[in-house]
């Protein structure tokens, strides 16, 4: 390090390693993006969903999870509210079909609903047969002299990277799930 020759070299080396590890990440982003526009990147599959061996969609195969399901989209149909279609349930001790991932990996189980789970339901395109990615975005804001990343902020529906109709089977019709999204804005 005391060589001036040598700390260029050094430089030089630290800079070329920097670059590479920022191509990388480039690449990969890049390929993510790709699998999203060809709608087979999933992070993890929605409740009611299975994936299947060649990488695509399927209703989960279990009468009992597909009936649950759609007596939720059926419930929200009569009473217009996701709070009211939580507090029918419950008070008829419904349990609605949840993942639990253990030691076993993925598992399905069956819990007592709450407002998350039934607003998750309502609001998720896939139970309209639709892949869609890009639905959220992050933020960045410097606090404290710091940079703060928030992540999970709700995008626009027309913002959204990639939007794909009739991808998979779903529970209800587009035009449904696009009625039940100004239904729950406007409570």
């Amino acid at each position: 390090p005391r060589q001036p020759n040598d700390r260029l070299l050094l430089g030089l080396k630290g800079t070329l390693s920097e670059m590479e590890l920022a191509t990388f990440r480039q690449r990969s982003q890049e390929a993510l993006k790709g699998m999203a526009a060809r709608g087979v990147l999933y992070t993890s599959v929605a409740v009611g969903y299975r994936r299947t061996p060649d990488q695509r969609l399927e209703k989960e195969p279990h009468r009992r999870v597909q009936q649950s399901i759609e007596l939720v989209f059926q419930q929200f149909r009569a009473f217009g509210s996701i709070r009211q279609v939580l507090l029918w349930l419950r008070q008829e001790g419904i349990e609605l079909p949840a993942v639990d991932y253990g030691p076993e990996g993925r598992q399905l189980c069956w819990k007592l609903p709450v407002y998350h789970t039934i607003h998750k339901f309502l609001t998720n395109p896939i139970y309209a047969g639709a892949y869609a990615y890009g639905r959220t975005e992050s933020r960045a804001r410097i606090e404290n002299g710091r940079r703060q990343i928030r992540r999970g902020y709700r995008r626009a529906q027309e913002t959204w990277e990639v939007l794909i109709l009739d991808h998979h089977e779903g529970y209800i019709r587009w035009e449904e799930y696009q009625a039940n999204q100004a239904l729950i804005a406007e409570n």
